[in-house]
């Protein structure tokens, strides 16, 4: 499967039946990593209610279907769900969208002009739209350096199952922070600008499985976070580096059989929490992103039958539905 069916289908992998977390295991560790604690039971939350945090936290970014249910756009709305402006207007799907530090740009994923996927970057209205990337193989997931002057992405160009790049903002000097033969995807800078939370399969417990890693660029050191017998997505840093909220998948290989929640890990591995669980048919939330204050969590979600964006406190109380379009809203990204 391409890379950019990745980018493009996450929201559909939500439509399928959950099961329960039963089947995601820690993994026993070894003397040299950091003890972890069992996973925690998710705390309940009230009825879904209309709104947000009511702090002005800056805009979010999304994809969305709302207006061409063939292809995903680029949105921007208000930390209430209000306010909501398109950015995006392209024959293709336009995805993955991610605020550069000032707030004034914003990079994103492209078929427009290669089916793969390509990184674009545009201003915070949508327009002077330029390209980043040319490569043979998909380019993806995007993410900002601290001072804004270097992108951090998951290519295939020099590895057929993907590593993780760093470029200038403008597209030049592009180059190679992990070289493995496996899976490295979903990069996230951190705070500091000095680690990047990445993605991998190279210690997998089973097949389609992975976990959550983070590389100190002084080095290259790799250090591995979470054990875990699922596969996971999207790392986001906390505003103050010393969490990771993320989300898992498990998919056994049945089509109709996929359970997703999010959790929340410290920055050094020794403490994972889950904080949701949606009701019914199980967990179905993934894509979080947290709120510039460390407040708040938003995250995707199907637990009202359609593909939208919820907000929750840190600790996974308080939720609140933000969208509810009767299309895919899908990704958000909180303005930091």
């Amino acid at each position: 499967m391409s890379y950019h069916i990745l980018f493009l289908t996450r929201a559909s992998n939500l439509r399928r039946v959950a099961l329960p977390l039963s089947l995601a295991t820690l993994a026993a560790c070894d003397d040299a990593t950091p003890t972890r604690t069992e996973l925690t039971a998710p705390t309940p939350v009230p009825a879904f209610a209309r709104g947000g945090s009511g702090d002005n936290n800056g805009r979010i970014l999304f994809a969305s279907t709302r207006d061409d249910p063939a292809a995903f756009e680029i949105y921007s709305m208000n930390p209430d769900g209000t306010g909501v402006s398109r950015l995006t207007n392209s024959p293709g799907h336009d995805m993955s969208p991610a605020w550069s530090p000032d707030g004034k740009r914003v990079a994103f994923v492209s078929v427009r002009h290669d089916p793969d996927g390509e990184i674009y970057v545009m201003n915070a209205d949508g327009t002077g739209v330029s390209r980043l990337t040319y490569s043979a193989g998909v380019d993806g997931s995007p993410a900002w350096s601290k001072d804004g002057k270097r992108i951090a992405f998951v290519s295939m160009r020099g590895d057929p199952a993907g590593d993780i790049y760093i470029m200038n903002d403008d597209g030049t000097g592009v180059t190679p922070v992990t070289d493995f033969d496996g899976l490295d995807r979903d990069p996230a800078w951190s705070p500091d600008g000095k680690q990047i939370a990445f993605v991998s399969s190279r210690d997998a417990l089973g097949a389609g499985t992975s976990d959550l890693y983070v590389l100190t660029l002084d080095g290259r050191q790799v250090d591995r976070l979470t054990v875990m017998a699922v596969n996971v997505h999207d790392p986001s840093w906390a505003p103050g580096g010393k969490q990771l909220a993320f989300h898992f998948s498990f998919d056994p290989g049945d089509a109709d059989i996929l359970t997703t929640g999010v959790f929340v890990v410290s920055a050094d591995g020794t403490l994972l929490s889950r904080l949701t669980d949606g009701p019914g048919d199980g967990g179905q939330e993934s894509a979080p992103s947290w709120s510039p204050d460390g407040k708040f969590i938003a995250f995707q979600s199907i637990r009202d039958g359609d593909v939208d964006i919820y907000v929750m406190n840190a600790d996974g109380t308080g939720l609140s539905r933000l969208t509810t379009s009767p299309a895919e809203d899908v990704t958000p990204a909180w303005n930091r």
